[in-house]
């Protein structure tokens, strides 16, 4: 009798074990139960554990693949790859240049202007050094009429091989590339509707100098969006007959703060300009004068040393 039920319990925790398993078969397998306790080893354990699933991500079963959605921007941040932007002068000549924007449409900003017979490309590391020592700048750097893209006003093809000297501006003059500086301060202007930047700054190489210096001294502008400093390499007195000694006299009426590179090895006598800009401008001017760097954008290159004091200079006058 004894035996007889013995036999009866065994059979019955049988058949309630099985309808658990059937009743279980077909779920999803629990992550939590093959995992130990407490630090405990698992005695039994035929295969390793899976490799836990990232944070943030159901254990749902086999992984299937998605298209990985790009983070959104921080605010602030600005693009690795400029934006190719186009502007139009006075005279109707069309304008390429380059646009690293930030995340704040009033930023400070800071244009780029080349020297002759070259093109914005010029700039690319002083660019990157700029974006990296100061990323909250907007920078545009144009290509002046006749260089690089900026071949064309309407149907006509302008070459810097065609421009002619003198302080008269025209179409295929030198003197007209103080108005590309122009054209390119009031796009930054007028750029983002209701917001302006709240200084810009001005980097000219050469006659590119030239280029800045006169379109700041002809620019009125005060609050909001005026010229707040000027950085000149090499300048000259008078390149392709465009003089600068008016503009650099209205500026320091002005007491606007200028910085200049240049070298004494220099061809175009910048050792001989820089201490007469010095005299007309006193202490509105940082000089920064070397025995050798040659000329423009060179002597950034031959001097690294002054790429941060020139930034410095930009970002402290703009307020940033």
């Amino acid at each position: 009798m004894r035996s007889q039920s013995l036999r009866n319990s065994v059979l019955l925790a049988a058949a309630v074990a099985a309808a658990c398993a059937c009743s279980r078969r077909g779920a999803p397998p629990d992550p939590e139960a093959a995992l130990p306790r407490g630090g405990a080893e698992v005695s039994a354990a035929p295969a390793p554990l899976p490799e836990p699933a990232p944070r943030g991500l159901a254990d749902a079963g086999p992984a299937v693949e998605r298209p990985i959605e790009p983070p959104a921007p921080l605010p602030g941040a600005e693009a690795g790859v400029p934006e190719a932007v186009e502007l139009e002068t006075s005279d109707g000549v069309t304008l390429h240049a380059d646009l690293w924007r930030t995340g704040d449409p009033e930023a400070p900003a800071v244009v780029l202007v080349h020297q002759a017979r070259s093109d914005r490309s010029e700039w690319a590391p002083f660019v990157a050094a700029l974006r990296a020592r100061a990323p909250g700048l907007t920078v545009l750097a144009l290509d002046l009429r006749g260089h690089g893209a900026s071949t064309r006003a309407g149907d006509a093809t302008i070459r810097w091989q065609d421009l002619s000297s003198g302080d008269r501006s025209g179409l295929r003059r030198w003197a007209g590339c103080t108005v590309d500086v122009q054209a390119a301060i009031a796009w930054l202007r007028g750029r983002e509707e209701g917001s302006i930047p709240r200084a810009i700054g001005l980097v000219g190489s050469s006659i590119g100098s030239s280029s800045a210096l006169r379109a700041a001294a002809n620019d009125g502008v005060a609050g909001p969006g005026r010229i707040a400093a000027v950085v000149v390499l090499s300048p000259g007195l008078s390149y392709f007959s465009v003089p600068i000694q008016g503009a650099v006299e209205t500026l320091k009426m002005r007491k606007l703060p200028v910085l200049l590179v240049g070298a004494r090895d220099d061809s175009a006598d910048v050792g001989g300009t820089a201490p007469q800009m010095a005299e007309i401008l006193g202490d509105v001017l940082d000089l920064h004068l070397f025995d050798d760097g040659g000329h423009g954008v060179a002597i950034l290159d031959a001097h690294p040393e002054v790429v941060p004091i020139l930034i410095d200079f930009l970002k402290s006058r703009l307020g940033l």
